[in-house]
C-alpha cells in the first residue's frame, strides 16, 4: 500500500468515526454542555423577541462553545495507551494486581485526561496530568479484588473532552488482557485415590497374562507364551502351568466436576466443588498422574500445574444437564483410567454418578466428592463406593486422610 493509500485510509477511517460520533452527538454532550446549549437557546428566544442585542450575543456565545466542543472532537492525533499486568495470576482471597498504563499522547495536548480501565463488569479510572503533544506517561492502578474466573482487563479508554468541558467522548485504545483468579486449594498430603506411585504404576483387578504384578498359577490353555510356563511347579503338578499376572496400568487420574446448577443447593456450594476438584488435581499432578480435568466444556489434561489452575478459572455453572453425555465423551477421550475422582454437589442422585463412571469400564475405581457448605463432613464407603461430604474446603485434607485406608 502507497503512503497516500494509507494517508486515505486514515482519513476514511478519521471520518467514519466522526461520522458515528455526529450521529450519536447528543450522547457525547456534558451536562455542563447540556445546560449551557439550553441556556444559548433560551436566551436566542428572548432576546429575539425583546430585541435584545446583548443577550443575542450571549446566547451565541454559549451556542459556539458547545459546537467548538464538537469540533475539538475531529482534531486528528488520537491518543494510544497499552496495559500490563502484575501479576497477571492470582488467587481467589488472596493479594490483588496492579495495572501499569502507558499512555502516548497525540497530536492534541492533553488537559488532565480521565483514564479507564476496565476490569470485568467494573471500572478503574485515574486522573493523569497534562500531556503535551507526543507525550508518554505511565501511571499505576490497584485493580479491586475479583471472584475466581478469568476477568478482561482493558482496553483503556480516556474521556476526550474539551479545555471547557462541554462535550465528552470515550476513545479506547489496546487489547483486553486476561487476568485469571484461581480458586483457593489446599495441600493434599497424599494423593485422593490413595494409589501407589512407583514404576510399575496402580495395580487393577485385571488379570493379564504379561505384566508385573504376579497373581497365581493356572493350567496351560492352547495359545499360550510358552515364555510364562512356571517350570519347576509344572514338574511337581504333572501339567504345564503358566504364570498369570495382574494389569498394571500407568497412573491415570480422571477428575470429573459436575457444572449443572441443579445438582448444587448453593452457589457457594459450586465455587467450593471448584477448590475441591482444583485441590485434587494438583495433588495428582504433583504425584506425577496423568490427570484429566474436565467441567463442561473446560478440559485440562497432562501434568501440568498451570494448566489445572488455569482450566479451575474458566469453570461456571449451567442449567442443562449434560453430565453423562461429558462422561461418555471423556471416558472415550482418556482410555486407561484407574481412578475416577466425581465431584458435584449434594443433589445429585447417586444412580446418576453410578451410570456416569460405568462408561470407564470394569475395574476402575471411584472416588465422590460431595461440596456441601451446610452439610456435615462425613465419609461412606457403602456399595464399594468411597464417598466424602465435604462442608469446608480446610476440612478436605482430614476427611480424605480417612479415605481408603
Amino acid at each position: 500500500m502507497s503512503p497516500r493509500s494509507r494517508d486515505d485510509a486514515r482519513s476514511s477511517g478519521r471520518l467514519g468515526a466522526l461520522a458515528v460520533s455526529a450521529r450519536r452527538w447528543p450522547d457525547l454532550v456534558t451536562p455542563l454542555g447540556r445546560g449551557v446549549l439550553l441556556t444559548g437557546v433560551v436566551t436566542l428566544v428572548v432576546a429575539t423577541t425583546l430585541n435584545w442585542q446583548e443577550f443575542v450575543q450571549l446566547g451565541v456565545a454559549a451556542i459556539a462553545l458547545v459546537v467548538l466542543g464538537l469540533c475539538w472532537q475531529a482534531l486528528p492525533g488520537a491518543p494510544t495507551a497499552s496495559l500490563v499486568l502484575r501479576p497477571s495470576r492470582l488467587v481467589e482471597g488472596g493479594p490483588t494486581a496492579t495495572a501499569e498504563v502507558r499512555v502516548h499522547a497525540g497530536a492534541v495536548p492533553m488537559l488532565f485526561p480521565k483514564v479507564v480501565v476496565p476490569v470485568g463488569p467494573r471500572e478503574v479510572g485515574i486522573r493523569l496530568p497534562f500531556l503535551g503533544p507526543y507525550a508518554d506517561h505511565a501511571a499505576t492502578v490497584a485493580l479491586p479484588a475479583l471472584p475466581r474466573g478469568v476477568h478482561p482487563v482493558g482496553p483503556v479508554a480516556h474521556e476526550k473532552a474539551d479545555p471547557v468541558g462541554m462535550v465528552s467522548r470515550r476513545v479506547a485504545s489496546g487489547v483486553p488482557i486476561e487476568l485469571f483468579v484461581a480458586p483457593r486449594v489446599v495441600e493434599l498430603a497424599v494423593f485422593a485415590g490413595g494409589l501407589t506411585n512407583d514404576l510399575d504404576g496402580a495395580t487393577s483387578q485385571q488379570l493379564s497374562m504379561n505384566d508385573l504384578a504376579f497373581h497365581a498359577l493356572r493350567e496351560y490353555a492352547p495359545g499360550d507364551d510358552l515364555r510364562h510356563v512356571h517350570w519347576r511347579s509344572s514338574a511337581k503338578a504333572g501339567e504345564l502351568l503358566v504364570r498369570q499376572y495382574h494389569e498394571t496400568r500407568r497412573g491415570h487420574v480422571t477428575i470429573l466436576l459436575d457444572d449443572c446448577a441443579d445438582s448444587y443447593t448453593r452457589l457457594r456450594d459450586f465455587e467450593l466443588a471448584v477448590s475441591v476438584a482444583a485441590s485434587v488435581a494438583l495433588r495428582a499432578v504433583r504425584d506425577d498422574f496423568d490427570t484429566y480435568l474436565r467441567c463442561g466444556p473446560h478440559v485440562a489434561r497432562g501434568r501440568s500445574a498451570a494448566a489445572m489452575t488455569d482450566a479451575s478459572c474458566r469453570f461456571v455453572t449451567t442449567r442443562d444437564d449434560a453430565y453423562a453425555a461429558l462422561s461418555v465423551e471423556a471416558a472415550g477421550t482418556v482410555g486407561g483410567t484407574g481412578l475416577v475422582v466425581q465431584v458435584t454437589g449434594a443433589r445429585r442422585a447417586g444412580a446418576d454418578l453410578h451410570a456416569a463412571v460405568g462408561s470407564f469400564g470394569q475395574g476402575v475405581d471411584r472416588l465422590v466428592l460431595r461440596a456441601d457448605s451446610e452439610g456435615r463432613p462425613a465419609t461412606d464407603d457403602t456399595a464399594g463406593v468411597h464417598q466424602v461430604v465435604v462442608p469446608d474446603l480446610g476440612l478436605l485434607p482430614e476427611l480424605m486422610a480417612r479415605g481408603r485406608r
